[in-house]
């Protein structure tokens, strides 16, 4: 595939961002990997089929499975390598775009928030994770901004989506 180019400006947001002790940002991407996201999941999934809440059941399963199934799909076709400002691990993928970290707890958050009927500390809460989760991919430089940019855009799309197919989404 022919090499992707970067906006003017997003290696140096990745060494701006960057930090020498990275325990932080590593801990926050080991926990937003997709098998801790997958228990967190799980959980909520148990909670609302206790609770008798089969649509909402059905609408988190969708919102967060379909961007789950798909995000490295999408990795595979648009073929964006990853940033070269530092070494990464080898059990990194090769593609960055969407990031599937930003993505993957985007379509969880997601869903999870619409289920909470868009109650304001739940939606607090949400952005927070998301701007912590997309930092700590930024601060390891895994992913350009655009990377992580389109990981939130994308999974949040489709759970708006999915929201407004199933006629006003959960509830």
């Amino acid at each position: 595939m022919a090499p992707h180019r970067r906006l003017t400006g997003e290696r140096d947001i990745l060494i701006w961002l960057h930090v020498e002790d990275a325990t932080a940002a590593q801990l926050i991407s080991d926990l937003t990997e997709l098998g801790p996201l997958g228990a967190v999941a799980l959980v909520v999934l148990a909670a609302l089929l206790l609770l008798r809440r089969w649509a909402d059941a059905a609408f988190f399963v969708a919102g967060a499975g379909v961007v789950w199934a798909v995000n490295p799909l999408l990795k595979e076709l648009v073929g964006r390598s990853r940033p070269d400002v530092w070494p990464l691990p080898p059990d990194v993928s090769e593609y960055s775009f969407p990031s599937g970290h930003a993505a993957n707890t985007a379509a969880l958050v997601g869903a999870l928030v619409l289920i909470l009927h868009r109650r304001l500390p739940a939606v607090l809460l949400g952005a927070a994770v998301l701007l912590v989760v997309g930092w700590s991919q930024l601060a390891l430089g895994r992913h350009y901004p655009t990377d992580v940019l389109a990981g939130w855009l994308w999974a949040l799309a489709w759970v708006g989506v999915l929201r407004n197919v199933t006629k006003g989404g959960p509830g």
